[in-house]
């Protein structure tokens, strides 16, 4: 089952929004007092759920209409919630039959939509209406697959800084597992309950006699009967959590918040897992995962890194994970109209209701440049890199390095090609490979990163990738020649381009000897774009013009499998 669209109208600062969840991952971002709590509570007032077997708080999902209706709405505006559903008879079978017997619909198609519509008026009046694939249903068959929605443990909701579930003991609060058991897990265990019980019952025949002379000394007698708790173990099982670093195992509760908390969310995303490939459970319907904050006490390169898994994950398994977030490393880079950003209007100095953020085109990380610190000047030359779209990337010193590789490879010329799913970014020079921190986040960010530098920079960036652990030609590259001029990519060109260039431009050429350090900036500008036009305009390009290139084109093949 998935939320596909949600439509909110005069609920807190929601007074009229719509947010659209594109793929099996959505992130909900914005600033404090935006709108996402308000978005997740909207969600969960629907998909309340049963109280679990292991939990000792019930979350409060009810909506009252005296406090949270939009204080600048209209008198007597209903707080409006629709919700847009999307289920299939594979994924969601408890939920097809259901509504296929419910509603009577003898030819309900395999994949259908649920449009759940919900008012909530003054004196908490509740008004519903469901249309299934379009159709309006009757007040019965409303109200019960309303029902079905609403306890039917659809949600997993993680609040990172909820503190995770607990099991209270003597010795202290522990963090558990609560593990959901399958449809034959439960009958198998029910088998051995029994045996056990019967067990027990033996042992409590000859405590009930004991107890029974103790308390026949008293003056009211009592009859004494001892009885074995049933079903102790209904649909799941909670478990302690150890996790071992180097042969050390140690409880979850004593490890470091952030990790902590990562192993939570993803055994919520376990349990999730499990309840959806229990194909022999006639009553399955798939969850939706709700994770606030995710990047709760995490380094930002681990928020990236997380990130990154948690989006792979919603994909592999096709269920739906839904975050709020503060931290821009959480987004969706590869699909980022699957990132929804809110903000709020302000009129006359005082905010007023949540908007959507524009996310088409590059829109979508502006209100995050101020959190990133993208205006900083050790940061600025990675906003491109942030900003990449593709779980793969080729670094390359410069906009004009980047343009050879793509042109190249543009050429369909074998062995000089870039894999697919690989994206080429310029970084901004040299420098801005020597801060280790960001650099470290980014190659997190990424599941493969291949950086290249001018082989001139080879010397003052050695150490820099010896200290991050990357391996020269498998991991980073020096591009050039160890020629004099030819240090750099232009030193690869064929030499009838070099030639052709610095021919027609020899005044260019020679303010390179010049001691006005911006002439000779300029002029070296000036001759790199030359260069990379004269070469473009090359025709019958063929391998062997290419041979500088080789071993290049080589090592990025091999380094992206």
């Amino acid at each position: 089952m998935k939320i596909e669209k949600l439509e909110i109208k005069n609920f807190r600062t929601l007074e009229n929004v719509t947010l659209n969840f594109d793929g099996y991952f959505a992130s909900i971002s914005g600033k404090n007092n935006a709108g996402k709590t308000s978005v997740i509570k909207c969600i969960r007032s629907l998909f309340k759920g049963k109280e679990r077997e292991f939990s000792f708080f019930e979350d409060e999902d009810s909506i009252s209409y005296t406090t949270s209706k939009t204080q600048w709405a209209n008198s007597g505006a209903a707080i409006e919630f629709n919700y847009f559903i999307t289920a299939s008879k594979e994924a969601d079978p408890g939920l097809y039959s259901f509504v296929k017997k419910i509603a009577e619909i003898d030819d309900l198609d395999e994949n259908f939509t649920l449009d759940v519509r919900v008012k909530i008026r003054e004196k908490e009046e509740k008004e519903i209406s469901i249309l299934v694939n379009g159709n309006e249903l009757e007040k019965y068959e409303t109200g019960e697959i309303y029902q079905r929605l609403s306890s039917s443990n659809i949600v997993f909701l993680h609040n990172s800084t909820g503190g995770g579930n607990k099991i209270y003991r003597p010795s202290g609060a522990r963090s558990f597992h609560e593990m959901i058991l399958s449809k034959d897990e439960k009958e198998e265990l029910n088998k051995e309950q029994e045996r056990i019980r019967k067990k027990v019952k033996k042992f409590a025949s000859e405590h009930r006699g004991e107890l029974s002379g103790l308390l026949g000394k008293l003056e009211e007698k009592y009859e004494v009967e001892l009885t074995v708790f049933e079903g102790l173990f209904r649909n799941s099982i909670p478990l302690g959590i150890n996790l071992k670093d180097k042969g050390l195992e140690v409880p979850l509760d004593d490890w470091g918040a952030g990790t902590q908390n990562r192993t939570q969310i993803m055994m919520s995303i376990l349990s999730a897992s499990r309840v959806k490939q229990q194909t022999n459970d006639e009553n399955r319907i798939t969850p939706i995962i709700i994770i606030e904050e995710p990047e709760s006490f995490l380094h930002p390169s681990a928020q990236a890194e997380f990130g990154r898994v948690i989006r792979g994950l919603s994909r592999e398994l096709e269920i739906q994970i839904i975050i709020t977030t503060h931290s821009p490393y959480m987004l969706c880079q590869e699909q980022p109209e699957s990132n929804v950003l809110l903000d709020r209007k302000l009129f006359r100095q005082r905010l007023k209701e949540t908007v959507v953020v524009d996310v088409s085109c590059d829109k979508w990380m502006e209100p995050f440049g101020e959190i990133l610190g993208l205006n900083h000047e050790s940061v600025e030359p990675w906003g491109d890199v942030v900003k990449a779209s593709r779980d793969n990337a080729i670094l390359v010193e410069g906009p004009i390095d980047k343009e050879y590789l793509e042109y190249i490879s543009s050429l369909g010329i074998k062995g000089f090609s870039i894999p697919e799913g690989v994206e080429v970014i310029a970084y901004g020079g040299k420098d801005a490979l020597k801060n280790s921190i960001m650099l470290k986040f980014v190659i997190e960010k990424f599941n493969r990163v291949y950086i290249t530098y001018d082989l001139d920079a080879k010397n003052e960036l050695q150490k820099i990738m010896n200290q991050l652990s990357l391996e020269n030609e498998n991991d980073h590259m020096a591009v050039g020649l160890n020629e004099a001029g030819k240090d750099c990519i232009e030193g690869l060109l064929p030499q009838t381009v070099l030639g052709n260039v610095y021919g027609k431009n020899t005044d260019t050429v020679m303010k390179l000897t010049s001691t006005d350090t911006k002439a000779r900036k300029s002029a070296k500008n000036e001759l790199k774009s030359k260069l990379l036009e004269e070469f473009k305009k090359t025709k019958n390009i063929s391998s062997s013009d290419l041979k500088g290139f080789k071993a290049l084109f080589s090592n990025i093949t091999k380094a992206f499998g």
